[in-house]
């Protein structure tokens, strides 16, 4: 009877400390952060024809870009119970009405770049057509896992 108990026991024993040692062993960690583009901080990159906007993100450090795993969507309707997101890079068909009247289509593509402590959204318009007026004010989000 002992000998069941004993081996009851260091059977618990057992499990307890292997409970324990995979819960120390995990180190996932995940952050997300808002980004906003105001209209009036768009950038335009006259060599390569696009708008784009820099952003000093301390949070992507070497580690997180070397082992890690980031994305980057951007957000509609923030702040709402409508909210939703759209993963990068992403193309809208866009049109404008022209001074004489008419209307120009196009395509919006949004994309990013990353690096260490950084993250450049860019904004392409095909035909390199742009109307007169910065893109609008957009909100991102990058999500970073490590």
């Amino acid at each position: 009877m002992k000998k069941y108990i004993f081996i009851s026991l260091l059977a618990v024993l057992s499990f307890c400390f292997t409970g324990c040692r995979e819960e120390a062993e995990r180190k996932f960690h995940a952050k997300t952060l808002d980004l906003t583009i105001m209209q009036k901080d768009w950038q335009f990159d006259d060599a390569a024809m696009r708008y784009y906007y820099h952003f000093s993100v301390p949070e992507l450090t070497e580690y997180v870009y070397n082992y890690g795993n980031f994305a980057i969507c951007r957000e509609y309707n923030v702040g709402t119970k409508d909210a939703y997101q759209v993963a990068l890079p992403e193309s809208i068909y866009q049109t404008d009405t022209l001074t004489d009247g008419s209307v120009a289509y196009y395509t919006q593509h949004i994309d990013y770049a990353a690096g260490i402590h950084w993250v450049e959204i860019t904004l392409t318009n095909s035909d390199y057509f742009y109307p007169s007026q910065k893109p609008e004010t957009m909100f991102f989000r990058l999500q970073i896992m490590y």
